[in-house]
């Protein structure tokens, strides 16, 4: 497949190298640092694209990659959709639910294919706990929780200068831009939610909208209690997610905050846990996390099978993390209501 891509930063290249490792070519880059953008295109041997050349290079391409950071997705997305063109959009879709309504209404105008690039959830270890939740042998859910921490960006305060994220006119903070992961993957094991209650803290001042630190709890449609814990302001790092049944349980272990090392389970008749190793690593392998969704997407173009994360995820879970951000804020517990249109789509 012949890919075009919005946005050459650092995530572009582990894009660009899926694609090439699927067989596809990149056929062009566009991004608005020149530098980057040129060191892209030398390693992948593909065009530096002009903004007024997009609309040419949109039309070749089989699919497009939309990288750029979040409050700068409107005007590439309605060009890509426009042009009747899948769309590969990472997370998160938007920064403001205003943006996201925007998205929604050019999807449903050009009847658009989008993946939202929610990487996590088509790792084989979270595929594997997954598995076994959904078989039923650890009965209904309990609770379930994700608690990840370590060196995020901006830590120490020494790299605010190398990532949109700590940039004070692009930064969106953690709950939004990284806890989309754990909305995602929680909902996927116990269902939707209807309430949530949440604590953020910000650890670099100069970037007050920033935050690096977040704790809430929510309790699920069924009942399920449900936690998150992160920091990017660990010195230590850790990754555990956890699902609680009534027959059983099920762990996913990391030494880091994306590492997906050992998944643990045990049911109520078993005499000792059972375990799988993955030793998967983001840290040692971004690409090949990356990988595994876009082997997805091309499944799904070739296929015709239906997207695990459509553009009606990434619109819940930014709902998700404004209503986290807004309970914080306030200091209050949030009521949920909201539609889910894929539920149980990944199977």
């Amino acid at each position: 497949m012949k890919v075009f891509m919005i946005g050459a930063g650092d995530i572009a290249k582990s894009h660009g190298r899926a694609v090439v490792k699927l067989g596809g070519k990149v056929i062009g880059a566009f991004d608005v640092n020149k530098e980057g953008l040129r060191k892209y295109c030398m390693e992948f041997e593909c065009d530096a694209v002009e903004y007024d050349q997009l609309e040419a290079y949109i039309e070749q391409a089989d699919y497009v990659v939309l990288c750029t950071p979040p409050t700068k997705r409107i005007d590439y997305a309605e060009k890509i959709l426009k042009a009747h063109k899948p769309m590969y959009m990472e997370k998160p879709i938007a920064t403001t639910m205003e943006d996201a309504k925007v998205l929604i209404e050019l999807s449903e105008k050009y009847n658009g294919k989008i993946l939202v690039g929610f990487a996590h959830r088509y790792r084989p270890a979270f595929q594997k706990m997954v598995e076994l939740v959904r078989s039923g042998i650890l009965g209904e859910p309990v609770q379930a929780f994700s608690h990840r921490y370590g060196p995020g960006y901006g830590f120490g305060q020494r790299t605010l200068a190398e990532s949109w994220r700590t940039d004070p006119n692009l930064a969106c903070g953690m709950t939004i831009e990284s806890i989309s992961h754990e909305f995602n993957l929680l909902s996927a094991l116990v269902g939707e939610f209807e309430t949530i209650a949440a604590n953020v803290a910000c650890t670099i001042p100069s970037v007050p909208q920033y935050d690096t630190n977040t704790n809430m709890t929510m309790r699920a449609r069924n009942g399920a209690i449900v936690t998150i814990g992160a920091s990017w302001s660990s010195a230590v790092g850790v990754n555990v997610k956890g699902f609680i049944g009534t027959k059983g349980a099920v762990f996913l272990k990391g030494r880091n905050m994306f590492e997906f090392d050992e998944v643990v389970y045990k049911t109520i008749d078993m005499p000792t846990e059972q375990s799988f190793i993955f030793n998967d690593s983001y840290a040692k392998d971004q690409d090949g996390v990356i990988f595994n969704a876009h082997e997805h997407f091309f499944d799904c173009l070739l296929n015709g099978k239906e997207i695990c994360t459509p553009l009606s995820e990434g619109v819940k879970v930014l709902l998700l993390s404004n209503a986290a951000l807004e309970s914080s804020r306030e200091k209050k517990t949030v009521t949920l209501n909201y539609e889910v249109k894929n539920e149980n789509i990944c199977e």
